[in-house]
């Protein structure tokens, strides 16, 4: 059975955020921001079409399609993302201006979300999730 993401779902835990966004090169001040930001994941999803409201310091909803490439904005500038499905994780590509990064998405045994984030120096984050 595919796995469902839909659901409210609000920050609990960071692994290495701090350095993750060193290595993005966003600067200390950006960072002590962030940090101090718990935020809210709302996600839809209806097959492989979903919609992903992020709530934090701004507000920012996404929707996309699996297998199709759209144009987001991160802090690092305009990047180009590909989504995928990778055994049962939601798999993002990211092309920034600088460098390649790599997000992954899943619902582990625990009912939580883990968000794995990869820099492209190769430093990874993870950043978890409690359903709502």
């Amino acid at each position: 059975m595919a796995v469902n993401f839909t659901g409210n779902w609000k920050h609990v835990e960071s692994e290495n955020f701090d350095d993750y966004l060193k290595a993005m090169g966003i600067n200390f001040a950006m960072r002590k921001i962030a940090n101090g930001i718990t935020p809210k994941l709302e996600i839809q999803q209806d097959g492989d079409s979903f919609k992903v409201k992020t709530i934090g310091a701004k507000t920012k909803e996404t929707s996309f399609k699996i297998g199709e490439a759209f144009e987001d904005e991160m802090q690092v500038g305009k990047v180009k993302v590909v989504p995928s499905l990778v055994d049962g994780k939601l798999h993002f590509d990211i092309e920034g201006p600088k460098q390649k990064l790599v997000i992954e998405r899943e619902i582990r045994s625990d009912g939580r979300l883990y968000q794995v984030m990869k820099a492209g120096d190769g430093t990874t984050c993870t950043r978890i999730f409690a359903k709502e």
